[in-house]
């Protein structure tokens, strides 16, 4: 069996692979990882073997080595590994946790801006990245990422499930009527009787009739009742419409994901599709295939019609081997879920910095919300978390007109010198939080940017940028704040002083910290203060 080593500095460990044949536990993560720390896998020599992480291939350090050099992207979560032969068949599997980069936040800060993102809402932690999280029961929503691991995770599932169908297909029995000859009839009705009463032969072999009076050219046939077994039932139905469904879901998939790697931009901080996509790409195909090819079997190319009865779905829970297929199915389907307790999917998450950014809209909206509250009980508030389309919005109104609003990523487009609510002076911007308000006659609004460094010196030009060229209406920005994960190298932006005078500045803001008073009351005066 294939061994694989990791190699960091001096130290060389063995990984622990995942059993193939344990499927009821959650494989073992490996741990010792980090963002953007280089690590060496040592495993067997030969241009025969290859190493994939999350499905892209690493290339060898040096031909017949056996060794390959790694670097985590910037993201945090368990990674699967894998190793194919010459024939480029699985040989075995392993699962990495990687932890985020220890000088920005620490792997428990970390899961805590996680915990806190799922419980406002879980759709902001999706994305593309290698690094996933389980997930449970989700919201609506419609994420091309999210359909795959759905369908990949559960195609062994199908595929087995379907045999299991194949090698036992309901039947059931319907009735017909055939012509048989009336020495073999073993079951006659009234409809037999009438039919032989207008059969001359039939009534001359009875001595009804004289024989002398009828001609015995053809033989004499009797039309006698009967059943046949068959697989044109609501069972099979209901089967053969879920079959249907997955074979378009393949189909989608493969377009949609191939329509998006080719329009990929490269990105420094995000890990690409595109050497996932020819892994992806062939197990998707294969999917297809079983799918076809059960459809060319008993009992599907029996069936007249795919439909969901109710007939159908209570036959189909009846029958143990079919409500497995339907319920695996359904569950490679579905577009709900990655919200609730029920942990059911492995789900892959954004960049670390995406995380934070997020994390930071989650922090706000909670900070807003209770900071408005104080100054105005009487505001209703829709919650972003009730809704999966609007959770970049949050939004205070009164009936006498007051609003407070929290976007996440606003666009602020040039316009060309044409004043509307939200533009730029200059090229495109999207500012990770907008907090706006009009008050009476008191109208203005803040811009809040999480960088998700220390070093933030050379960020800093991000929030004069977005001073001079951001406006609302005619309005500049009240202040530009940089939100940032730990105490910068440059603690003379955070003081209060600084932010005051310049309305520009640095704020340090993750779990275990909250908004300075004296930050707060600033806000809280800006925006209810009355113009003179």
């Amino acid at each position: 069996m294939v061994s694989l080593y990791v190699k960091k500095g001096d130290c060389r460990r063995l990984l622990t692979p995942v059993d193939p044949d344990d499927r009821l536990s959650e494989p073992p993560a490996n741990q010792g990882f980090s963002e953007l720390q280089e690590v060496t896998f040592q495993g067997p020599a030969g241009l025969d073997w290859q190493l994939l992480v999350d499905d892209a291939p690493l290339k060898q350090v040096d031909e017949n080595s056996g060794e390959w050099k790694w670097t985590p992207g910037f993201y945090a979560g368990e990674v699967d590994v894998e190793m194919r032969d010459a024939d480029d068949k699985s040989v075995r599997k392993w699962r990495l946790d990687v932890y985020p980069d220890p000088n920005k936040v620490s792997h428990e800060v970390f899961q805590q801006m996680l915990k806190e993102i799922l419980c406002y809402n879980p759709a902001l932690a999706i994305g593309q990245e290698p690094a996933q999280r389980q997930f449970g029961a989700l919201d609506e929503s419609d994420n091309l990422i999210i359909e795959f691991y759905r369908l990949r995770s559960r195609a062994e599932q199908i595929d087995r499930s379907l045999a299991a169908v194949i090698r036992e297909p309901v039947q059931t029995l319907r009735s017909h009527r055939h012509l048989t000859l009336p020495h073999l009839v073993r079951r006659a009705d009234r409809q037999s009787a009438r039919a032989a009463l207008r059969q001359p032969v039939l009534l001359a072999i009875a001595g009804v009739l004289p024989r002398e009076q009828v001609s015995f050219t053809q033989p004499p046939v009797v039309d006698t009742p009967a059943v046949e077994y068959h697989y044109d039932n609501p069972a099979n139905r209901c089967l053969f419409y879920m079959l249907q469904q997955l074979q378009r879901r393949c189909s989608k998939l493969m377009k949609e994901l191939q329509e998006d790697v080719e329009k990929e931009n490269p990105s420094e901080t995000e890990t690409a599709l595109a050497p996932r996509w020819p892994v992806w790409e062939e197990e998707l195909g294969q999917l297809d295939q079983c799918l076809k090819r059960a459809s060319r079997q008993l009992p599907f190319r029996d069936v007249t019609r795919p439909e969901m009865t109710a007939a159908g779905l209570n036959a189909v829970a009846a029958h143990p081997l079919y409500a497995q297929f339907w319920r695996v199915g359904w569950e490679a389907l579905r577009r709900r879920g990655i919200a609730g307790t029920e942990l059911v999917d492995w789900l892959p998450l954004n960049p670390t910095w995406g995380i934070y950014e997020r994390w930071c809209f989650v922090k706000m909206s909670q900070w807003v919300k209770q900071l408005v509250k104080q100054l105005f009980p009487e505001m209703n508030w829709s919650d972003p978390s009730d809704t999966t389309k609007e959770y970049q919005r949050l939004e205070g109104k009164s009936e006498a007109g007051n609003m407070v609003r929290l976007q996440f990523q606003k666009t602020f487009r040039n316009t060309k010198g044409e004043k509307n609510e939200f533009w730029s002076i200059s090229n495109e911007r999207r500012p990770d939080i907008v907090l706006d308000w009009t008050i009476g006659n008191n109208t203005g609004f803040m811009i809040f940017d999480s960088k998700y460094t220390k070093n933030v010196l050379n960020k800093v030009e991000t929030a004069h940028i977005y001073n001079d060229s951001l406006r609302m209406y005619h309005r500049r920005p009240a202040a530009s704040i940089l939100l940032v994960p730990a105490t910068s190298d440059a603690s003379w932006l955070e003081k209060q002083n600084f932010i005051a005078e310049n309305r520009v500045g640095v704020l340090p803001l993750h779990p275990d910290l909250e908004p300075p008073q004296w930050f707060e009351d600033w806000v809280r005066d800006i925006v209810s203060r009355q113009p003179t």
